[in-house]
């Protein structure tokens, strides 16, 4: 339950506090959504990022063609709330975690990723005793090194026996180019996000030239949307992090979307030029380095304890105990996960409080 009232201007809230500011969401969504009209692509955000179902329901509103989910749970959560038309870009393994995804299949649009042809018989076998028929991509390896099949041949060979699996209903192939994603050197990235793409639809070319249907070639990452968005044969994007931003992506790799999150946090203690907030390791993550002194400016983040936030001063304003913060995440998939509620304000002012559904879901 929240602490704060409905209302109450921003500064007000209690601390810490994970801040979503509605508007500059929507605006990040509208900007990625126009991306795509102009490129001829579709938007399937990735919902690993924001987990909340309302966050989707603006993705499709602004004309995503679906969602994007790293989990199962995830992927229920949001067929829960009415969301049809779901891509797990994940493997989805062993007769409990089947046995759920052709349940959801009942009553969503679900598709799996897969990259085994023994994986891809169990999950037919289920889906044909479960009465349902379930759509499959085949993941493919294209240079991260972390899930799928190898280009060429050996994606060709499951695709086959995919295509004679009654259970499945072969939809085309995934590849995420996350090795490139955050190359903070513009043409680097550029490079090879081209060499992996390249990868990534020559093999569905050569699916193709065998008969197979390959309508969705899905791939892409916030880094990367302008390359991967106008590669061609690249039908989706599984953009996440641009509909709230982080500091990581915005300060070190140098995409622009404007920050929508922030966490409030107040200042506990002070020494000379150093000042403590009330936002720590359980508050926060770091996985790419320190959280971003977004107000007052003139302040850095200089360290984080389980539930202490440590600061130094630059050429920032004086704080005092008892002022408020405004902190920029560095990775804010990790971060909303730490919370149970995003405080969705507008203009300055609580307007709702939105519970993180898929909060927790890794499962």
């Amino acid at each position: 339950m929240s602490r704060s009232v409905i209302g109450a201007p921003k500064l007000e809230l209690d601390t810490p506090a994970l801040c979503l500011d509605v508007e500059v969401v929507q605006a990040n969504i509208q900007r990625m959504a126009n991306f795509c009209g102009r490129a001829s692509v579709h938007a399937r955000p990735h919902a690993k990022t924001h987990k909340s179902p309302m966050i989707a329901q603006m993705q499709l509103a602004a004309g995503a063609i679906g969602i994007t989910c790293a989990k199962l749970g995830e992927a229920e959560v949001m067929a829960a709330a009415g969301i049809r038309d779901i891509l797990i870009a994940n493997q989805i393994v062993g007769p409990a975690k089947i046995a759920r995804l052709v349940n959801l299949a009942g009553y969503s649009d679900v598709m799996v990723a897969v990259e085994d042809a023994a994986n891809a018989a169990d999950l037919s076998a289920a889906a044909q005793a479960a009465g349902v028929r379930l759509r499959a991509l085949i993941e493919i390896n294209i240079g991260m090194n972390r899930c799928g099949t190898a280009p060429g041949q050996p994606t060709l060979d499951l695709a086959l026996r995919m295509a004679d699996l009654p259970g499945l209903r072969f939809e085309g192939v995934m590849g995420y180019e996350g090795h490139t994603v955050m190359l903070p050197d513009p043409q680097l990235r550029r490079d090879k996000t081209e060499e992996s793409l390249k990868l990534l639809t020559d093999t569905a070319d050569l699916l193709r030239s065998r008969g197979l249907p390959v309508g969705i070639v899905s791939s892409g990452g916030t880094g990367t949307h302008f390359i991967t968005g106008v590669h061609p044969g690249i039908t989706e994007l599984q953009v996440g992090s641009y509909a709230t931003m982080d500091s990581q992506y915005r300060e070190t790799v140098g995409i622009d979307f404007a920050y929508g999150l922030t966490v409030l946090a107040t200042v506990i203690s002070t020494r000379e030029d150093c000042a403590v907030c009330d936002a720590g390791l359980k508050t926060l993550t770091r996985d790419f380095g320190l959280p971003k002194v977004l107000a007052p400016a003139g302040w850095e983040m200089t360290g984080l304890s389980e539930e202490h936030g440590q600061m130094r001063r630059l050429d920032g304003p004086p704080l005092r105990r008892g002022d408020k913060v405004e902190l920029v995440p560095n990775h804010g998939c990790t971060t909303i996960n730490l919370h149970d509620e995003y405080h969705v304000i507008r203009r300055g002012v609580l307007a709702a409080v939105w519970p993180i559904a898929a909060r927790g879901k890794v499962y």
